[in-house]
Protein backbone atom coordinates (compact mmCIF):
# COMPACT_ATOMS: atom_id res chain seq x y z
CA UNK A 1 0.00 0.00 0.00
CA UNK A 2 1.14 3.59 -0.66
CA UNK A 3 2.73 5.01 2.62
CA UNK A 4 0.91 6.95 5.15
CA UNK A 5 4.39 9.23 5.83
CA UNK A 6 5.26 10.26 2.18
CA UNK A 7 1.42 11.23 2.07
CA UNK A 8 0.34 14.89 2.10
CA UNK A 9 -2.05 16.36 4.03
CA UNK A 10 -4.59 19.49 4.26
CA UNK A 11 -2.02 22.94 4.59
CA UNK A 12 -2.10 25.08 6.78
CA UNK A 13 -4.07 28.20 4.76
CA UNK A 14 -6.63 26.22 3.73
CA UNK A 15 -10.36 26.04 4.70
CA UNK A 16 -10.33 23.40 8.03
CA UNK A 17 -10.54 19.81 6.19
CA UNK A 18 -14.02 17.44 7.01
CA UNK A 19 -11.97 15.45 9.37
CA UNK A 20 -11.07 18.12 11.54
CA UNK A 21 -14.57 19.71 11.51
CA UNK A 22 -15.48 15.97 12.48
CA UNK A 23 -13.32 15.64 15.85
CA UNK A 24 -12.38 19.25 16.49
CA UNK A 25 -8.74 18.64 16.62
CA UNK A 26 -6.93 20.11 13.90
CA UNK A 27 -3.48 17.99 14.03
CA UNK A 28 -6.01 15.05 13.98
CA UNK A 29 -8.05 16.40 11.16
CA UNK A 30 -4.57 16.61 9.46
CA UNK A 31 -3.56 12.83 10.40
CA UNK A 32 -6.75 11.79 8.68
CA UNK A 33 -6.39 13.80 5.66
CA UNK A 34 -3.32 12.27 5.02
CA UNK A 35 -4.62 9.12 5.66
CA UNK A 36 -7.11 9.85 2.90
CA UNK A 37 -4.40 11.18 0.40
CA UNK A 38 -2.17 7.35 1.38
CA UNK A 39 -5.83 5.38 0.48
CA UNK A 40 -6.02 7.61 -3.27
CA UNK A 41 -2.33 7.26 -3.94
CA UNK A 42 -2.96 3.69 -3.55
CA UNK A 43 -4.23 3.19 -6.66
CA UNK A 44 -1.48 5.11 -8.47
CA UNK A 45 1.27 2.62 -6.30
CA UNK A 46 -0.55 -0.21 -7.97
CA UNK A 47 -0.19 0.64 -11.50
CA UNK A 48 3.64 0.91 -10.69
CA UNK A 49 3.93 -2.16 -8.86
CA UNK A 50 1.88 -4.10 -11.93
CA UNK A 51 4.29 -2.31 -14.78
CA UNK A 52 7.61 -2.82 -13.11
CA UNK A 53 7.11 -6.74 -13.25
CA UNK A 54 4.99 -7.33 -16.51
CA UNK A 55 6.51 -7.30 -20.48
CA UNK A 56 6.71 -2.98 -20.23
CA UNK A 57 7.20 -1.22 -23.61
CA UNK A 58 9.86 1.59 -23.61
CA UNK A 59 8.96 3.35 -26.73
CA UNK A 60 5.28 2.92 -28.04
CA UNK A 61 5.44 4.85 -31.01
CA UNK A 62 8.58 2.83 -31.84
CA UNK A 63 7.00 -0.81 -31.22
CA UNK A 64 3.35 0.23 -33.07
CA UNK A 65 5.97 1.30 -36.10
CA UNK A 66 8.29 -2.05 -35.86
CA UNK A 67 6.29 -4.53 -33.78
CA UNK A 68 2.87 -4.90 -34.84
CA UNK A 69 3.99 -7.46 -37.66
CA UNK A 70 5.68 -10.05 -34.90
CA UNK A 71 4.84 -13.34 -33.65
CA UNK A 72 6.13 -13.37 -30.35
CA UNK A 73 3.96 -14.75 -27.49
CA UNK A 74 3.12 -12.56 -24.09
CA UNK A 75 1.23 -9.47 -23.70
CA UNK A 76 3.35 -6.29 -24.11
CA UNK A 77 2.25 -3.03 -22.01
CA UNK A 78 2.49 0.30 -22.73
CA UNK A 79 1.09 2.75 -19.68
CA UNK A 80 -1.25 5.59 -19.43
CA UNK A 81 1.41 8.34 -20.00
CA UNK A 82 2.73 6.24 -23.29
CA UNK A 83 -0.41 6.49 -24.87
CA UNK A 84 -1.09 9.84 -23.96
CA UNK A 85 2.00 11.00 -25.80
CA UNK A 86 1.85 8.61 -28.57
CA UNK A 87 1.82 10.25 -31.79
CA UNK A 88 0.47 7.20 -33.38
CA UNK A 89 -2.70 6.72 -31.86
CA UNK A 90 -5.06 9.40 -30.59
CA UNK A 91 -7.76 9.22 -28.27
CA UNK A 92 -9.03 12.26 -25.90
CA UNK A 93 -9.65 8.64 -23.32
CA UNK A 94 -6.81 6.89 -21.19
CA UNK A 95 -7.08 3.79 -19.86
CA UNK A 96 -4.60 2.50 -17.19
CA UNK A 97 -2.53 0.11 -19.67
CA UNK A 98 -2.82 -0.98 -23.04
CA UNK A 99 -1.21 -4.67 -23.89
CA UNK A 100 -0.84 -5.71 -27.59
CA UNK A 101 -0.64 -9.68 -27.73
CA UNK A 102 1.12 -10.14 -30.80
CA UNK A 103 0.66 -13.80 -31.87
CA UNK A 104 -2.92 -13.52 -31.44
CA UNK A 105 -3.55 -9.95 -32.74
CA UNK A 106 -5.51 -8.91 -29.63
CA UNK A 107 -5.23 -5.08 -28.26
CA UNK A 108 -6.26 -5.69 -24.51
CA UNK A 109 -7.42 -1.70 -23.16
CA UNK A 110 -7.26 -1.75 -19.22
CA UNK A 111 -8.35 0.15 -16.31
CA UNK A 112 -7.27 -1.04 -12.61
CA UNK A 113 -9.05 -0.31 -9.53
CA UNK A 114 -7.44 -0.43 -6.33
CA UNK A 115 -11.39 -0.06 -4.92
CA UNK A 116 -14.31 -2.44 -5.85
CA UNK A 117 -17.56 -0.59 -5.13
CA UNK A 118 -18.95 2.27 -7.64
CA UNK A 119 -21.78 4.45 -8.00
CA UNK A 120 -23.86 4.20 -10.82
CA UNK A 121 -23.16 7.11 -13.14
CA UNK A 122 -19.31 6.68 -12.43
CA UNK A 123 -19.62 3.13 -13.69
CA UNK A 124 -21.09 4.04 -16.55
CA UNK A 125 -18.26 6.55 -17.48
CA UNK A 126 -16.17 4.17 -16.80
CA UNK A 127 -17.42 1.81 -19.80
CA UNK A 128 -18.13 4.87 -22.25
CA UNK A 129 -15.01 5.87 -21.63
CA UNK A 130 -12.93 2.43 -21.96
CA UNK A 131 -15.17 1.43 -25.57
CA UNK A 132 -14.44 5.01 -26.80
CA UNK A 133 -10.81 4.38 -26.58
CA UNK A 134 -11.40 0.94 -28.18
CA UNK A 135 -13.27 2.92 -30.91
CA UNK A 136 -10.65 5.42 -31.43
CA UNK A 137 -7.44 3.31 -31.51
CA UNK A 138 -9.33 0.63 -33.35
CA UNK A 139 -9.05 3.02 -36.66
CA UNK A 140 -4.98 2.89 -36.39
CA UNK A 141 -3.96 -0.67 -35.53
CA UNK A 142 -4.76 -4.12 -37.11
CA UNK A 143 -5.99 -5.75 -33.99
CA UNK A 144 -8.73 -6.49 -32.46
CA UNK A 145 -10.18 -5.32 -29.68
CA UNK A 146 -10.72 -6.26 -26.33
CA UNK A 147 -11.77 -4.23 -23.10
CA UNK A 148 -10.92 -4.97 -19.33
CA UNK A 149 -11.97 -3.55 -15.93
CA UNK A 150 -10.24 -4.91 -13.14
CA UNK A 151 -11.16 -4.83 -10.21
CA UNK A 152 -7.47 -5.92 -8.24
CA UNK A 153 -8.76 -6.49 -4.70
CA UNK A 154 -12.12 -8.49 -5.41
CA UNK A 155 -12.10 -12.29 -5.09
CA UNK A 156 -14.14 -13.41 -8.31
CA UNK A 157 -15.69 -11.54 -11.29
CA UNK A 158 -19.58 -11.58 -9.78
CA UNK A 159 -18.22 -9.32 -7.17
CA UNK A 160 -16.53 -7.18 -9.45
CA UNK A 161 -19.67 -7.05 -11.99
CA UNK A 162 -21.79 -6.07 -9.01
CA UNK A 163 -19.46 -3.17 -7.44
CA UNK A 164 -19.39 -1.54 -10.78
CA UNK A 165 -23.67 -2.05 -10.70
CA UNK A 166 -23.37 -4.20 -13.37
CA UNK A 167 -22.74 -2.08 -16.45
CA UNK A 168 -20.02 -4.00 -17.73
CA UNK A 169 -20.86 -7.69 -19.34
CA UNK A 170 -18.72 -9.90 -17.20
CA UNK A 171 -16.41 -11.23 -19.92
CA UNK A 172 -15.22 -7.48 -19.97
CA UNK A 173 -13.92 -7.60 -15.96
CA UNK A 174 -11.11 -9.03 -14.21
CA UNK A 175 -9.77 -9.54 -10.82
CA UNK A 176 -6.54 -8.58 -9.83
CA UNK A 177 -5.72 -12.90 -10.04
CA UNK A 178 -7.03 -12.47 -13.88
CA UNK A 179 -5.19 -9.71 -14.53
CA UNK A 180 -1.95 -10.92 -13.21
CA UNK A 181 -2.16 -14.16 -15.01
CA UNK A 182 -3.33 -11.81 -18.19
CA UNK A 183 0.25 -9.61 -18.18
CA UNK A 184 2.11 -13.09 -17.15
CA UNK A 185 2.97 -11.85 -13.47
CA UNK A 186 2.89 -13.11 -10.35
CA UNK A 187 0.06 -11.57 -8.56
CA UNK A 188 1.47 -13.16 -4.45
CA UNK A 189 4.63 -10.77 -5.44
CA UNK A 190 2.36 -7.77 -5.83
CA UNK A 191 0.76 -8.94 -2.55
CA UNK A 192 3.23 -9.34 -0.95
CA UNK A 193 4.76 -5.86 -1.32
CA UNK A 194 1.40 -4.20 -0.43
CA UNK A 195 1.02 -6.67 2.81
CA UNK A 196 4.58 -5.37 4.16
CA UNK A 197 3.61 -1.97 3.84
CA UNK A 198 0.64 -2.28 6.48
CA UNK A 199 2.87 -3.20 9.22
CA UNK A 200 4.50 0.46 8.34
CA UNK A 201 1.80 2.50 7.75
CA UNK A 202 0.02 0.57 11.39
CA UNK A 203 2.87 1.89 13.37
CA UNK A 204 3.23 5.35 11.80
CA UNK A 205 -0.70 6.19 12.21
CA UNK A 206 -0.26 5.47 15.82
CA UNK A 207 2.58 7.51 16.34
CA UNK A 208 1.39 10.01 15.08
CA UNK A 209 -2.18 9.81 17.07
CA UNK A 210 -0.72 9.49 20.32
CA UNK A 211 1.88 12.68 19.79
CA UNK A 212 -1.31 14.51 19.55
CA UNK A 213 -1.76 15.97 23.29
CA UNK A 214 -5.48 16.20 22.47
CA UNK A 215 -5.59 12.64 21.17
CA UNK A 216 -3.29 11.58 24.20
CA UNK A 217 -5.62 12.53 27.22
CA UNK A 218 -8.74 10.81 25.65
CA UNK A 219 -6.89 7.89 25.34
CA UNK A 220 -5.27 8.03 28.80
CA UNK A 221 -8.36 9.17 30.42
CA UNK A 222 -10.43 5.65 28.48
CA UNK A 223 -8.36 3.02 28.96
CA UNK A 224 -7.89 4.37 32.65
CA UNK A 225 -11.79 4.41 32.48
CA UNK A 226 -11.46 0.50 30.73
CA UNK A 227 -9.29 -0.21 33.53
CA UNK A 228 -11.32 0.24 36.35
CA UNK A 229 -14.17 -2.06 34.92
Amino acid sequence: MALIQNAKGRRQHQTPSGYTRLFGVPDLGNLMSRVQSAVISAGTELEHLIIERCQHIDNLDQFLSERLHDNEPGVFVATKRQVKTSKIIHSSYEPDFVGFRLDKRICYVVEVKDGDQFDTKKASAEYQSLHNFAHDVSQKLPFSMQIYMCSFNSENVEDVYQGLKRKFNKDELLTGRGLCALFGIKHQDIIKVRISQQQVNLEYFVQQLVAIPTVRYVLDKVLHENAEL
